[in-house]
């Protein structure tokens, strides 16, 4: 029997740190069907460190987590940044083909708001919760959010929380997070 494929990971946030996985897993389940993963923990380099040789570092060392199959997914959020030209700078800075990099249109937080009324379930959100227009498009995302929630957000408690319960289809209404479905997906080898 081989081995099941490595995800090991890059972030810029501490949310994400403990969040990615939780939503890699559940990508990988819910649109790939593969229950078999082994995922390493994020390895974080805050985002202006992203473009240098501390990257480099970062992939190398968590591509020596990978045994046979998977590979490294790099997840950052764009802010006011062309996500293209920022996964180009990133992959250049890595020098590793293979990885793979997955860009939120402005933030993470902006994939919470694609599936704002699956959220509602969780106690920090309001019960009404909705978002209407195009999540990528305002600056911000963590503000939105937030002014959907009962509490003040916090990406180390909610970003985790959040991304076990959100809906993965009404994420993909998002195209930054369909790139991350397409990249998991190519690191599943699918």
């Amino acid at each position: 029997m081989s081995e099941p494929p490595t995800i090991a990971s890059v972030v810029e946030g501490y949310g994400e740190v403990a969040a990615l996985p939780l939503l890699v897993r559940r990508v990988a389940l819910e649109v790939f069907d593969c229950a078999s993963l082994e995922l390493s923990k994020p390895h974080r380099v805050p985002r202006n460190q992203m473009i240098g040789p501390t990257m480099y570092r970062a992939v190398e060392m968590q591509r020596a987590r990978i045994m046979d199959k998977g590979g490294v997914l790099v997840v950052a959020d764009a802010d006011d940044d062309d996500p293209s030209e920022l996964a180009t700078k990133i992959e250049v800075a890595a020098n590793r083909e293979g990885i793979s990099v997955a860009i939120a249109v402005r933030e993470y937080e902006a994939w919470f708001l694609a599936s704002i009324e699956s959220l509602r379930t969780h106690r920090s959100v309001h019960d009404d919760a909705r978002f209407e227009g195009d999540p990528e498009l305002p600056r911000d995302a963590k503000s939105r959010l937030e002014a959907q929630m009962v509490e003040k957000y916090r990406e180390t408690i909610h970003q985790p929380a959040f991304s076990a319960i959100m809906n993965i289809d009404q994420a993909r209404k998002c195209a930054s997070f369909e790139r991350l479905v397409a990249q998991v997906g190519r690191l599943l080898d699918y």
